[in-house]
């Protein structure tokens, strides 16, 4: 091979590795395969809980920076599922996780590296025979661990 040629493939290496670490998408997707499952295991963790009315379970799986959980102990949290009594969950399938990307609002959410949703079908115990209700859930990444928003 000749120095013209090597040169050419050192410099197109060299911007398409940059590439990689500098645009969110192709690094993003690569993050999403490769913490797929983790976020898979923790999405069915939460919707499990809820499930079963693990309310202590829920509440530890809520994301420590959201709002919610900033604003309210777990006993708020209590007092809240007794005065709103939330429907009951049958089933749920996971659809698809996708559209993770890093928090580009460090302002509001300084504690989050990144966040992902996932689509979620459930079928709720009052409701009709096929009702079928379909959420997107939007879950983060805080200091490694991953939490339902």
């Amino acid at each position: 091979m000749n120095r013209a040629v090597k040169i050419i493939i050192l410099i197109f290496s060299a911007l398409l590795i940059s590439g990689f670490v500098m645009w969110d998408v192709p690094r993003n997707t690569l993050a999403l395969f490769m913490e797929k499952e983790t976020i898979k295991k923790t999405a069915h963790s939460y919707l499990d809980a809820e499930m079963k009315k693990d309310s202590r379970r829920v509440y530890a799986l809520l994301a420590p920076s959201s709002s919610y959980k900033r604003t309210h102990s777990y006993e708020n949290y209590l007092q809240d599922i007794k005065e709103n009594l939330p429907l009951s969950m049958n089933d749920y399938k996971i659809i698809r996780i996708y559209k993770l990307r890093d928090n580009d609002n460090k302002e509001n959410y300084p504690a989050v590296d990144k966040f992902v949703q996932v689509e979620v079908e459930v079928t709720f115990a009052d409701s009709a025979p096929n009702s079928i209700f379909n959420y997107s859930f939007t879950f983060l990444k805080e200091k490694g661990r991953w939490y339902k928003g």
